[in-house]
């Protein structure tokens, strides 16, 4: 497998299981743990603020965000659109880009201030791992009531 496909597949996976996630902090349950459930939300929006940030590096677009972060409460349908919205996009995106153009590089000044560059390739991978390692960090937080039924392996989405 080329590093395109893979890229693409990763997408996929990083889809669905933020899809599952999702599924999860809408059960009735979630409602019992009001204090988890809002440090969850701050991470899943800065994951999502940051997955914004990089489509719009990579479109050479304004970025929408001034921080990373933001201490605005989170509405669970609404973060959930914007994950969906930001992963499709991602997922159309891996499916289209060129190696050659995975190779290019993208210059831009991260939100502490400090220049960035980075090929496309390296942000596709960044964002992956930035998620996946803040996803790890909600599952500590909730309760394993709430996480119920949720697999977040990628051995697991290979197996749909």
């Amino acid at each position: 497998m080329c590093a395109k496909n893979l890229l693409h597949s990763l997408y996929q996976y990083k889809a669905w299981s933020e899809d599952v996630l999702f599924r999860c902090l809408k059960a009735p349950i979630s409602q019992s743990f009001p204090v988890e459930m809002e440090k969850a939300c701050y991470w899943l929006r800065h994951i999502n603020i940051v997955d914004q940030l990089f489509i719009a590096r990579l479109q050479g677009k304004p970025e929408e965000f001034d921080d990373v972060v933001t201490e605005q409460r989170q509405d669970i349908r609404q973060l959930e659109e914007a994950f969906t919205a930001a992963n499709q996009w991602f997922v159309d995106y891996t499916k289209s880009v060129t190696a050659k153009e995975l190779s290019e590089p993208v210059e831009f000044i991260f939100k502490d201030g400090k220049p960035g560059n980075m090929t496309k390739e390296q942000i596709l991978a960044h964002v992956l791992s930035h998620g996946l390692q803040h996803r790890g960090s909600v599952s500590t937080i909730l309760p394993r009531e709430i996480l119920e039924g949720h697999q977040d392996h990628f051995t697991t989405f290979l197996k749909l």
